[in-house]
């Protein structure tokens, strides 16, 4: 019997008798060929590159699997194993901030911040991990209890969980952000003009594993299914599921991406120290390659004029292009950017990933300036509102083009509560083009942006009055929404309704999880038979659900988009 084969049976054996106990690996191996990494990735975590020598993590399954690639490897100390972690439930020993916090103090933190700061900061359970602990946010804003037209800004630390630095660094954040508003010029800029969302422990199951909320020593990277929630979310190529089925803090964290519009965002880890930006997945730079170089180039060089010459110096000075370094899929990177067309960047701020409770202070000290840094990019660039040329209410998911510039998903989106949208672009002199259905495309041309101030361009688009036509029959009797016709279609079908009355109606389409993707009509119209032409061209394939209201009436139906 060969030594693989003996392991394999030997560790089997294991995995059955321990089967409560998540078994996390962690270990460094030697490849000739770094194409190799591309496969190994969707095998095992990789965690690191440096030069020909790669370290990763792996549950039972995943090394098994990488196992008959018979690469010799090396089983290395679990980076959360950690002796004498300084730890406190003292909320006021914890706000000295060279402790970590047990998970209950952690709660009662965030809880504190809103009795201390109603007017400015309010709590967001966004959902319950495996074993049932909750995924905080705070957000702050200076009108934190009602919506406003400013973008929304989003942190969130350690969602590997044994990469601990973060979580500390943005409890810090949020207390700074709110004891020091209205007393510092910045701070009360950035409270004044964004929502802001921190989220410090993206998996509390990891950080606190298995089940012991009182230390963070023994902290895992995986979640408690012994899954990477950083290779599980979409991926711009490997489809829906590159990681497997989504994980209850993905599926948490996609609702949340879903029911709100981050215009920027950062996720922190450690390990490393660089700060990273799209794409992982693909080897062709994003349209906005330059503007992302300049952003994370300001990040890290202002974190040099901070901090010792050996912190983040390595890589290009500080940063590096995601895929340049190693390729991963189901990164939450590329799913922000890509599927929610947002922007977002990962930043890897400890080479030590559960860094001595005494060293904390120190890197915040290193990356304070730069966190408020960041946060401000989103008011830069250009920004308005697009709205209804008639009615003058905002249109919902207008899409905003740069036109010969962007690709892969790099347009924005307008809100549904103001119309309002968001694109941080380089300086340059750019044509936008703002479309959505049943309007009249809009294009404006010789629009002159600079990546450190604003230029503010909002737009009417007029409705396309051919998409809707009033049939001339006699007066209907009864509210009524009839099937879409054809059904299946590609791209456009034709939905038609009745009214008994004048009424104020609203017609929109869903998709299958009941997310809103066109507001067809919203106004009033009289009583009659209606026919709309809906075109469903920047819409995917699949199941989709219309519904109209008028009055008291509502009815919903289903519809068959086939490309």
């Amino acid at each position: 019997m060969n030594r693989l084969l003996l392991f394999i049976i030997l560790f089997l054996f294991a995995s059955t008798t321990y089967s409560q106990q998540l078994h996390e690996y962690y270990f460094k191996f030697k490849i000739e060929d770094r194409g190799v990494i591309n496969n190994l990735s969707k095998i095992i975590s990789i965690d690191n590159v440096q030069g020909n020598e790669v370290y990763a993590y792996a549950n039972d399954e995943e090394l098994v699997e990488f196992m008959q690639y018979e690469i010799k490897f090396e089983m290395l100390p679990k980076p959360g194993d950690v002796s004498n972690v300084s730890m406190s439930d003292n909320i006021d020993e914890i706000m000295e901030w060279d402790t970590y916090p047990t998970y209950d103090a952690y709660v009662t933190m965030m809880n504190q911040f809103v009795a201390a700061y109603p007017n400015l900061c309010r709590i967001v359970n966004a959902g319950s991990t495996v074993y049932g602990r909750s995924i905080l946010f705070a957000v702050i804003s200076d009108n934190v209890n009602t919506k406003e037209p400013e973008p929304q800004f989003q942190y969130s630390s350690s969602m590997h969980g044994d990469e601990t630095t973060g979580y500390v660094l943005m409890l810090r954040l949020i207390n700074q952000l709110l004891t020091n508003y209205n007393t510092d010029p910045k701070i009360t800029n950035l409270v004044n003009n964004i929502e802001i969302w921190i989220n410090p422990l993206a998996n509390p199951d990891g950080t606190y594993y298995p089940q012991s909320n009182n230390t963070i020593s023994g902290a895992r990277r995986y979640n408690a299914n012994g899954k990477d929630l950083n290779r599980n979310f979409p991926d711009p190529a490997d489809g829906p599921n590159p990681g497997g089925a989504w994980q209850p803090e993905t599926i948490a964290y996609m609702n949340l991406f879903t029911a709100n519009r981050f215009v920027l965002s950062a996720n922190f880890h450690g390990g490393a120290e660089v700060v990273n930006y799209p794409w992982d997945t693909w080897s062709r730079l994003s349209a906005d390659n330059s503007w992302w170089v300049y952003v994370c180039r300001q990040y890290a060089d202002t974190v040099h004029a901070n901090a010792p010459s050996t912190y983040m110096d390595e890589f290009d000075n500080g940063i590096t292009n995601g895929y340049a370094w190693y390729r991963i899929t189901g990164g939450r990177q590329d799913y922000m950017t890509y599927f929610r067309r947002g922007r977002e960047v990962t930043i890897e701020i400890s080479n030590t990933k559960l860094l001595p409770g005494a060293q904390l202070p120190a890197h915040w000290n290193y990356n304070y300036k730069s966190f408020l840094n960041y946060m401000q990019r989103c008011l830069y660039g250009i920004n308005g509102t697009v709205k209804d040329s008639i009615t003058l209410q905002p249109i919902n998911r207008a899409k905003i083009t740069v036109n010969s510039f962007d690709m892969d998903s790099s347009e924005v989106l307008s809100d549904s509560l103001f119309g309002k949208y968001y694109r941080m672009i380089n300086t340059g002199t750019y044509s936008l083009t703002f479309s959505k259905t049943g309007y009249n495309s809009k294009t404006v041309t010789n629009v002159y942006a600079k990546k450190d101030s604003l230029t503010t361009l909002n737009v009417l688009l007029r409705p396309v009055s051919v998409n809707i036509s009033n049939n001339g029959n006699a007066i209907p009797q009864d509210y009524k929404l009839y099937q879409n016709y054809p059904n299946p279609f590609n791209p456009a079908t034709t939905i038609s309704f009745a009214l008994p009355k004048e009424s104020d109606i609203v017609l929109k389409v869903y998709d299958i999880s009941g997310r809103e993707v066109a507001e067809l009509i919203n106004g009033v119209l009289k009583a009659g038979e209606y026919n709309y032409k809906f075109d469903a061209s920047d819409l995917s394939s699949g199941v989709y659900f219309y519904s109209i209201k008028a009055g008291s009436y509502t009815e919903t139906k289903k519809m068959l988009l086939v490309k």
